[in-house]
């Protein structure tokens, strides 16, 4: 794991995490999850849900990966989603605050913003997806040039997502780096990276998990998935699965808020319309 190319991009690949068995067994659970589904789904909190998938969570690269990143002491973040069919529609952050500078997520001045999403991919790249990310957009003060960060959050405004969606040209696409993903690679980024999926053929099979350094930061992202996105229906981790995190000092006492975060993006009436689509 490259650390200050991680700081710099927002984004790291890791390419063969898991072995060709270990491909088919978490293809097939999430194809025996699809029997009672739409032929494309996504099922937020779905890792913590289902127990076959919880391995993953301790998988010893990915935990080797992070550490570099953040040292010894990062803990499971419950945030996770599982995939099938599914890609994201629009450029878009994962992180609480989504306008750049706007809300506590931007603000490292007591504590670093220490947060990565773990995203694995298990479809065949002859299907053609690719992840788009945009380099530096976690931190687009440092790193990208300021005619580039005034311009990336109005060209990730309403208007511009629905012209996309009627296929207009992408007004973002040409600022990315775009990762075409073989089975098993992994990719890990900070939740406030811009990022998108590409068209593909085919079925996508993904899922995501997250880690971060237990500080307040880390507490807005938990209470945010886990309270304030109540149309996600996140549950508290099972008891079985709390127990194997605090052997593995990975566990985060669950603290319960729904107070309200300064800047959270929160979906709109609209938006939560069409993303029944895919559940």
């Amino acid at each position: 794991m490259d650390k200050l190319g991680f700081r710099e991009k927002g984004f790291s690949v890791i390419r063969n995490l898991f072995s060709q068995e270990e491909i088919t067994f978490y293809k097939k659970e999430l194809e025996a999850l699809s029997v009672a589904r739409k032929e494309k789904w996504t099922l937020p909190n779905g890792v913590v849900q289902h127990s076959a998938f919880w391995n993953v969570i301790f998988n010893d690269k990915i935990l080797a990966a992070v550490r570099v990143l953040y040292g010894p002491d990062v803990k499971f973040l419950q945030h996770n989603d599982l995939h099938v069919g599914f890609s994201s529609f629009t450029w878009h952050r994962d992180s609480v605050c989504r306008k750049f500078g706007k809300g506590p997520d931007w603000n490292e001045g007591v504590e670093p913003y220490q947060i990565v999403r773990v995203g694995i991919y298990l479809q065949d790249s002859t299907g053609g997806f690719r992840l788009g990310l945009i380099p530096g957009s976690h931190r687009p003060d440092q790193f990208l040039p300021e005619e580039v960060q005034q311009s990336l959050d109005r060209k990730m405004n309403g208007l511009n997502k629905a012209l996309n969606l009627l296929g207009a040209k992408d007004p973002v696409e040409e600022l990315a780096e775009w990762i075409k993903t073989e089975p098993g690679d992994c990719v890990i980024f900070d939740p406030r990276t811009v990022h998108t999926g590409s068209e593909f053929d085919g079925t996508k099979y993904s899922f995501f998990i997250a880690y971060g350094i237990d500080n307040q930061h880390f507490r807005n992202h938990y209470n945010y998935y886990r309270h304030l996105r109540t149309d996600l229906s996140y549950a508290p981790v099972p008891l079985e699965l709390a127990q194997r995190l605090k052997a593995e000092n990975l566990y985060a006492d669950e603290t319960p808020s729904s107070s309200p975060i300064e800047g959270a993006w929160l979906p709109s009436k609209a938006f939560q319309l069409v993303a029944k689509q895919f559940k």
